[in-house]
């Protein structure tokens, strides 16, 4: 039997449905205040148990007769004031999971992990999977937190656990519009702000992580990484692409490091005094003016499946969002 961790999230209802249209049975691990209705509606494949993973005795129950967890659970923040939380969900939920897999005799687990948790270097080389452990402190919470699960998920091996892990890019592709993931690109386009920081980032379709996450099931090799990017573009190539899917005036004006590290401590005290998250930290200030590059092409080679157009996935994930925005 197959379970999935967060199968309610961005990345997780993806799966899920790529699962569900495969026929393949499987398990959803769901919180008490989980939002089921799109699990529900993919049918008897689905079945739905609750569980938490910084709740070690429920993960114990739910993963009864498990063979195999496709770990995708975790909690993505670029707020300094969810740090504690991030290492709550990321790291201590996954150690949570490695151990309670081992108890429960699981056989292997297949990790979700994330690009920020590799050797990358603002303005280097090309990063790719030989560029295995950070040489320098991560740049933010979010990918500490990460980190942090990756060293469980090895260490889950160690003690032994099979595991594979996928390591995407931004994930591109429709979704909760008001999530802080990558739908909230087409939103922020939409309000036609005008400015675009200077970074450089990686892109992949969420519809080829999922594809990715089922290669690595079918493939049931122990020690799998795959390395997911399809394209590397500079964020104002990128919001321009954005933009013009829903027919949004492109971003003109150049914010640079230095101005950005002018003015997140100046938001951080209005949304304080505001009483409101802010728009921009330290941290995102710190990931969007990165030049970060990556090669993803080690995973096309070992697989022989290739990534979806990067343009082409914009431009649809733009349809369907005017789509949302006629219908609201």
């Amino acid at each position: 039997m197959l379970l999935i961790t967060g199968a309610t999230g961005y990345f997780g209802r993806h799966l899920t449905t790529a699962l569900a249209a495969t026929g393949r049975p499987f398990r959803a691990l769901i919180r008490e205040e989980s939002d089921t209705r799109a699990l529900a509606a993919l049918g008897e494949v689905c079945t739905l148990v609750k569980g938490d993973v910084n709740d070690p005795e429920s993960l114990l129950e739910a993963f009864h007769g498990v063979d195999t967890i496709i770990h995708a659970a975790a909690f993505v923040s670029f707020q300094t004031a969810d740090r504690d939380k991030m290492q709550m969900v990321n790291g201590e939920g996954t150690a949570n999971v490695v151990n309670m897999a081992l108890e429960a005799g699981v056989r292997k687990v297949i990790h979700l992990s994330s690009v920020a948790v590799l050797n990358r270097r603002d303005g280097g080389p090309l990063v790719t999977l030989r560029d295995r452990w950070p040489e320098e402190r991560p740049n933010t919470s979010y990918a500490e937190s990460k980190f942090a699960a990756e060293r469980e998920i090895w260490r889950g091996q160690a003690e032994g656990l099979e595991v594979a892990v996928l390591y995407p890019t931004h994930m591109l592709g429709t979704g909760n519009w008001g999530h802080d993931h990558a739908p909230k690109l087409w939103q922020m386009a939409a309000r036609e702000r005008g400015f675009y920081p200077t970074g450089t980032t990686g892109f992949v379709d969420v519809r080829d992580v999922a594809e990715a996450a089922m290669t690595a099931l079918d493939r049931d090799q122990d020690g799998d990484r795959f390395l997911l990017n399809a394209v590397n573009l500079s964020w104002q190539e990128a919001m321009s692409k954005i933009a013009e899917s829903i027919g949004a005036k492109p971003p003109s004006m150049k914010v640079s490091a230095w101005q950005s590290g002018l003015l997140w401590p100046i938001e951080m005290l209005r949304a304080g005094l505001a009483g409101t998250k802010p728009i921009i930290t330290r941290e995102s200030h710190q990931n969007v003016q990165a030049d970060f590059r990556y090669d993803g092409t080690a995973y096309v080679e070992a697989t022989g499946n290739a990534y979806r157009d990067v343009e082409q996935t914009i431009r649809y994930v733009g349809k369907r969002y005017l789509e949302s925005v006629r219908t609201s």
